[in-house]
């Protein structure tokens, strides 16, 4: 049976008011961040690149690999809940990103 993916979409989660929620997204090589649910509409940007695999919780098979740049910024809209994949560092750098997470006005 797969676990529930949690509502932690970074590693720390570093500032929140009535507006923005902002984690810190840090993965060491072969670090791991649990299958998530994004609810909000959200960008994250990359400080510090690098190689992640996206892996399924209901099917490890289906895992795609993504090479990801420093200064990348990258806009997603949640709609009902975008599940987000486990996230793992495969890469032999550690790999950084902010997510910014819009609330409701």
């Amino acid at each position: 049976m797969t676990p529930e993916p949690g509502n932690q979409v970074g590693t720390r989660l570093m500032f929140e008011n009535e507006r923005v929620r902002v984690w810190d997204l840090a993965l060491a090589p072969g670090e791991a961040l649990g299958a998530h649910v994004h609810r909000r509409d959200f960008c994250f940007i990359v400080v510090q690149g690098g190689h992640l695999q996206h892996v399924h919780p209901a099917g490890p098979a289906q895992a795609r690999d993504v090479q990801y740049e420093a200064d990348q910024v990258v806009f997603l809209e949640a709609g009902e809940g975008l599940l987000h994949h486990k996230l793992v560092n495969v890469g032999n750098t550690p790999y950084r990103n902010f997510v910014i997470e819009l609330k409701d006005p």
